[in-house]
């Protein structure tokens, strides 16, 4: 209606920049330190199956490789009609130089689990997407062939940034992260980041079954053991991660640490509620359905600690990462952003 001036639900007024939250609700959310966007057509390297319908996506793209930052994602669109008219947020998996070039161990000897010959130099130049089967756009992608291109809009979001939690990590006994299912790759550059900040870490990884759990051997020079789980016991304890997580605390009830998560809401609620039950800080990153990723169409929005009646942020920008006692847990679902 014209002249009607009634603020959005998360209270941003069209036009406007910025989001602005209820009167009295200062945000505890720092100053977003994003890294610059680039949008960019690349080329895909590789877009090797792994197991259970998950793949792992190799996009030549130096600029945005360089830029980005542990838990940051990206905005993904393939060629195509409707189905494809919208980009798939994915988190940024890992960073590679270029592929090495050989005469020998083409694309065609490389035997499932094992790494591509990506040899590290200066700077990164490839961006690697992990992803899983479950629907139009992502058995599209499936498809994709080295040489094939497509549209992608990275970095994106607050990740996991040191200046946020390295002191109270280097403070703490420990790091562990806590994945469920595709929510391991939001975790593996967090990882190597501390590694080289030598804090001590410890993986806590469930799926379904045994062929959800892809990536356990890139975390194994940066953590110290990890612990599996599948809720139908074909591969380490039998039920849900957060049954020996519980067990470890239980054991180390003298100890602190510092937890970062990512997975389905229902394990990033358990997870929080053990995080807090035994007093010990968590950064959770959140997965929502999002439209721009920029903060513009406010689709991504979840609410946050506020005054009386809440308030609301961005996934897409003060987001994902969020300390878990910020988020309003329990009040409203979450969609599975990764993988649409």
């Amino acid at each position: 209606m014209k002249g009607d001036r009634r603020p959005h639900p998360v209270g941003r007024r069209r036009g406007s920049g910025r989001v602005r939250v209820s009167p009295g609700y200062r945000s505890k959310t720092p100053s977003v330190k994003m890294s610059r966007m680039y949008d960019e057509v690349v080329t895909v390297v590789e877009n090797r199956p792994l197991t259970g319908g998950h793949f792992l996506l190799s996009v030549h793209s130096p600029r945005q490789a360089r830029a980005t930052r542990p838990g940051q994602f990206a905005m993904v669109r393939l060629p195509g009609g409707l189905d494809t008219l919208l980009r798939r947020p994915m988190s940024i998996y890992d960073l590679k130089a270029a592929v090495a070039r050989t005469s020998v161990g083409g694309a065609k000897s490389r035997v499932a689990g094992h790494r591509p010959a990506l040899q590290r130099q200066r700077a990164p130049e490839i961006i690697q997407l992990l992803y899983k089967i479950v629907g139009k756009g992502t058995r599209q992608m499936a498809g994709l062939r080295p040489g094939d291109r497509l549209e992608m809009l990275a970095p994106l979001g607050h990740g996991f940034f040191p200046e946020d939690y390295l002191a109270e990590a280097r403070a703490d006994d420990e790091v562990l992260h806590v994945a469920g299912g595709i929510g391991i790759a939001a975790l593996l550059l967090a990882a190597r980041e501390l590694a080289g900040q030598g804090i001590p870490q410890r993986l806590f990884f469930g799926g379904r079954t045994k062929e959800d759990l892809v990536g356990v051997e890139d975390f194994k020079p940066y953590v110290r053991a990890t612990v599996l789980a599948t809720e139908d016991g074909s591969r380490g304890h039998c039920g849900f991660v957060t049954q020996p997580l519980e067990e470890y605390l239980l054991r180390n009830r003298n100890k602190k640490f510092l937890f970062m998560v990512c997975g389905p809401w229902l394990m990033l609620e358990a997870t929080v509620k053990l995080a807090q039950k035994y007093r010990h800080r968590c950064l959770v990153s959140m997965e929502n359905r999002m439209g721009c990723a920029i903060g513009v169409c406010l689709g991504c929005s979840i609410r946050v600690q506020g005054t009386g009646h809440g308030a609301y942020e961005r996934v897409c920008t003060e987001g994902p990462v969020f300390w878990a006692e910020k988020v309003v847990w329990g009040k409203e679902r979450m969609s599975r952003v990764r993988g649409i």
